[in-house]
């Protein structure tokens, strides 16, 4: 492992994670928000940021209440400090990412007693796959896992140093938990909490039991401020959040179109978390090894969620994103079990493994798959195999070699992707490309309007409202029931309704409009292009102006 004077100064650790968040930020805005969800939740912070309306998220001018509002809140944020782009959006999820790092480190240390343990269990988790894409997808679920693990960390000190400053800690992360995303933020922390159980108590813990009650009056009102404030606005969130957004969320897969198979889990969970899920798997029987505690704990925080969620009608990788945590601490433990003729080979195959990785990287813009990059770039994939070789020939440890090997390559993955996606926007399904055109043809003083789709992208990318249009599209269907007045009818048209059909034709006589299009108009649209004269196509989509 790495060497003793190293883990016990803390200075690799934290110089680490400055090179982390330097990583992060590099050239975080040089790729267009992605749609559909981080498209999303970037258009409803800046419409949040634009009009001050902190309490009362809206998406395209009407009122959006699928999550709480903290997510958009320190995504506002960004943008107050930032502007509203992309780097704007993403700087504070970037901050999450470092501060899970910091907490799975920090976890670490109390759960085995043992600095090089957690730093371990911290580098695993900073190389899984699956936490990287979260930190570089704008959605609730990061923010989410930092307020998960910081719980966890605040009641496992609770747990040791019994101190009612933990506890109360402990509850009010909780709070900020649920004001992310609701009930489904207390699942880990909750299950954790039970995991835990009695192993690592002090014997002051008993003393502090009746705090337990403040603790979580702090809770309830904290956590549920924001939905209390919306329920005596109107009557009908009591249904909303606790049936829909609850109950058929979990129980219907077609609530939210997110339905996937009951393995969706099962197979992408590991696929993610590569090397890390295959070392698991194959020394799985070592496992059986694992103290009474700890073993308790692990099955209730990474197997008891992923079955729960299994089950779930609403599937997307990022909800089990905190059971990566477990996952690294669970690895971290094995690494150390495991004698050193086994961990010899495991570090060969890892090599070998993220070496196929750099040169898929390396030879992408070579293959004929349409993917297009700055030729300098090219330099993060071969220093990634000349590293992978040097660290090969070296005589380290093997546990060592192994984590120096994914930190290398996870270190050059970072700025890699951020031109690789830069450069290939028909992979990230964004708008930039659109705003482009606008732009570039002096468009932004006109009225967007945009046919039959759902884009939230396009006014993030202009800083500007935009008319949609309804045609028969169902993503276009929006929850209007909260609606105090008309005034959303200004930014959605369903061609449905005669009198908003005689707008849109009034709208594009009277006004200098550009229209976006997707695919081809039917023909008892085409009346809509009478009156333009130019355009211009980008993919699938027309520009006409």
């Amino acid at each position: 492992m790495l060497h003793p004077d190293t883990l016990h100064s803390n200075r690799f650790f934290y110089s680490l994670l400055l090179i982390l968040f330097l990583l992060l930020l590099y050239n975080l805005g040089g790729w267009g928000v992605v749609e559909t969800s981080e498209a999303r939740y970037a258009e409803i912070s800046r419409e949040m940021w634009q009009s001050g309306q902190w309490l009362h998220p809206r998406l395209l001018g009407i009122q959006h209440f699928h999550k709480p509002p903290l997510t958009y809140n320190i995504t506002a944020l960004g943008m107050q400090l930032f502007g509203p782009n992309a780097f704007g959006a993403r700087f504070f999820l970037q901050i999450s990412l470092v501060l899970q790092v910091w907490l799975v480190y920090l976890i670490g240390g109390l759960l085995f007693r043992d600095k090089r343990h957690a730093l371990t269990a911290a580098i695993v988790y900073l190389t899984i796959p699956a936490v990287l894409l979260a930190a570089r997808n704008l959605t609730t679920d990061s923010f989410l896992t930092t307020f998960e693990l910081a719980a966890i960390w605040a009641w496992l000190k609770y747990k040791t140093d019994a101190k009612a400053l933990w506890l109360y800690l402990f509850y009010f992360l909780l709070a900020l938990a649920f004001l992310t995303k609701g009930p489904v933020g207390l699942i880990f922390p909750v299950l954790v909490a039970v995991g835990v159980g009695g192993a690592y108590a002090s014997v002051q813990v008993k003393k502090s039991v009746w705090h337990h009650l403040p603790a979580m009056l702090l809770f309830l009102v904290l956590g549920g401020s924001w939905y209390v404030y919306l329920m005596r606005q109107d009557p009908q969130f009591v249904d909303y959040f606790l049936f829909k957004h609850t109950v058929q969320r979990y129980a219907n897969p077609e609530t939210f179109g997110r339905s996937k198979p009951w393995w969706f889990y099962l197979v992408l969970a590991p696929v993610l978390s590569l090397p890390w899920s295959a070392i698991l798997f194959i020394k799985k029987k070592k496992l059986k090894e694992l103290p009474v505690p700890l073993k308790r704990l692990f099955i209730l925080w990474v197997l008891v969620p992923l079955v729960f969620f299994s089950f779930s009608g609403s599937k997307l990788i990022l909800y089990i994103l905190p059971l990566f945590a477990g996952q690294a601490l669970l690895t971290a433990w094995l690494l150390f079990a495991l004698p050193e003729a086994v961990m010899r080979k495991i570090v060969s195959g890892s090599i070998i493994f993220l070496a196929v990785l750099a040169l898929a990287l390396l030879l992408a813009p070579l293959l004929p798959v349409g993917v297009a990059l700055p030729l300098w770039v090219l330099i993060f994939p071969v220093l990634m195999l000349g590293g992978l070789f040097i660290l090969w020939q070296r005589p380290l440890p093997s546990q060592q070699k192994l984590l120096y090997s994914a930190l290398l390559f996870t270190l050059l993955l970072l700025p890699y992707s951020t031109h690789l996606m830069g450069s290939n926007p028909q992979f990230t399904n964004g708008s930039r490309p659109l705003a482009q055109i606008i732009k570039a043809n002096h468009l932004e003083q006109r009225t967007i309007v945009v046919y039959n789709r759902l884009l939230p992208s396009l006014p993030f990318e202009l800083n500007k409202d935009i008319i949609s249009v309804q045609d028969d599209n169902d993503d276009l269907n929006r929850e209007i029931q909260f609606e105090r007045d008309e005034q959303w009818r200004e930014q959605l048209l369903q061609m449905q309704q005669p009198e908003d059909v005689e707008r849109l034709h009034n709208l594009i006589r009277q006004q200098p409009t550009v229209m976006l299009i997707k695919h081809e108009l039917p023909v008892e649209r085409k009346w809509i292009l009478a009156r333009y004269k130019n355009q211009e196509k980008w993919g699938s989509w027309t520009v006409y102006f």
